[in-house]
C-alpha cells in the first residue's frame, strides 16, 4: 500500500502555517511508516500547478490523507470530487465537509440541536461582547473580540483589519477553551478532552498551544463527549476529527465552537500522551472497524503532553 500525505502549508511554503503543518504531516508519515506503509508527499511547490500535482500523486497512490486550512481543504476536496477521484481520499463525505467547514453553515445545521454561540453574518452585529471571525478561518486567524461598540468602532477606524461578508459575528462566550480528539467510523469514539491556550491580546485572538488531556470533572467531560458523538453522527463525519468547545463555568454551560474534520495540532500531543498511532487509527476509520475498536478499547494515557506554539517554532513536550 502507498499513501499520499498532502499537507497544504508545507506544499505551498506558507510560512504562517508551515510550523504546525509540518508537525502534522510528519506525525502521519511516521505513523504510516511504523505500519510498513509506503508514503509520498509534496513540499515547497510555491502553488504552481498545485491541483494538477495533487491529482498526479493521488492517481499514483492507493489512498490520500488531506491536511489543510478549512477553505483550502474544501476547495481541494470539491476539485477532487469533480474529477471523480474523491473516493481515494480518507476524509469525510463531500456533503459533510461543505456543512462543517463553513462556520455559518455549521451553525445553521446544528442550531437547536446542540448549544452554540448565537451567530450571524457580518455586518449584523449581535449584542456585545462579540467575536468576529472568518467563515473559513483556521487556527485563530483574523479573529477579534470586542467588548462594546466603542471598541469595535475604534478598531474599524484603525484599518488593521477589514471585515466583510466573508466573516461571521458570534456571541462571545467567556470560559475554558477546550477541544476533543475523536475517531469516527461506524461508531464515534471520543478519546481525549484537551485544554487550549487561547490568548486575547488587545482584542486579537491567538492559539498558543494546549494540554492533552485536560482534567475536567466527569460530568463536563461526559457531556462534551456526548455532544461530540451527536454532531459527528448527525454530520456523517469520518476519520480523525477535532472539535472545539468552550466551557462557561459561570453559567455551567457547554458551547460547541467549531469542528475540524481533519488531523489537528492536538493530535500531535495525543500521540505523545498515549500509546496510539494516529495515522493507523485514521485509516482504520475507513477500512477496518475491528482494528479501530480493538485499539481504542485499550487506550492508555502515559503522560500529559503540552504544546507550546511560538511565532517561529512549536514545541510538544511531556508536562512535568
Amino acid at each position: 500500500m502507498k499513501i499520499f500525505v498532502f499537507e497544504y502549508a508545507t506544499a505551498v511554503n506558507d510560512k504562517n502555517l508551515s510550523i504546525e503543518g509540518r508537525a502534522m504531516r510528519n506525525l502521519m508519515i511516521y505513523g504510516l511508516k511504523k505500519e510498513g506503509i509506503n508514503t509520498c508527499t509534496m513540499s515547497d511547490n510555491n502553488g504552481e500547478h498545485l491541483y494538477e500535482k495533487i491529482l498526479k500523486n493521488i492517481y499514483n497512490s492507493d489512498n490520500t490523507i488531506l491536511i489543510a486550512p478549512n477553505y483550502e481543504l474544501l476547495e481541494i476536496s470539491n476539485f477532487l470530487n469533480r474529477h471523480n477521484i474523491f473516493d481515494k481520499v480518507l476524509i469525510s463525505p463531500i456533503d459533510s465537509l461543505n456543512k462543517t467547514l463553513n462556520k455559518f453553515s455549521l451553525y445553521k445545521e446544528l442550531k437547536g440541536k446542540i448549544p452554540m454561540p448565537k451567530t450571524t453574518k457580518f455586518p449584523n452585529l449581535a449584542d456585545f461582547p462579540i467575536i468576529i471571525k472568518p467563515i473559513y478561518g483556521t487556527g485563530c486567524e483574523s479573529i477579534y473580540v470586542f467588548k462594546d461598540n466603542e471598541c469595535y468602532e475604534r478598531f474599524v477606524k484603525s484599518g488593521k483589519q477589514k471585515f466583510n461578508e466573508k466573516f461571521i459575528v458570534q456571541e462571545f462566550i467567556d470560559g475554558i477553551h477546550t477541544s476533543v480528539c475523536l475517531f469516527a467510523g461506524k461508531e464515534v469514539e471520543p478519546v481525549s478532552l484537551n485544554k487550549q491556550y487561547i490568548n486575547f491580546d488587545k482584542g486579537k485572538v491567538s492559539y498558543d498551544g494546549g494540554v492533552v488531556p485536560f482534567q475536567a470533572n466527569e460530568y463536563i467531560k461526559s457531556k462534551i463527549f456526548e455532544y461530540s458523538k451527536l454532531v459527528c453522527m448527525h454530520l456523517d463525519l469520518k476519520g480523525y476529527i477535532g472539535i472545539d468547545f468552550v466551557i462557561d463555568t459561570k453559567n455551567e454551560k457547554i458551547y460547541l465552537i467549531e469542528i475540524n474534520p481533519r488531523i489537528t495540532t492536538s493530535a500531535i500531543a495525543l500521540s505523545k500522551a498515549t500509546n496510539l498511532n494516529i495515522a493507523k487509527l485514521h485509516i482504520a476509520c475507513f477500512k477496518d472497524e475491528e482494528i479501530l475498536s480493538k485499539e481504542l478499547s485499550k487506550v492508555k494515557f502515559l503522560n500529559v503532553a503540552e504544546i507550546l506554539k511560538y511565532k517561529d517554532r512549536m514545541i510538544c513536550r511531556i508536562k512535568k
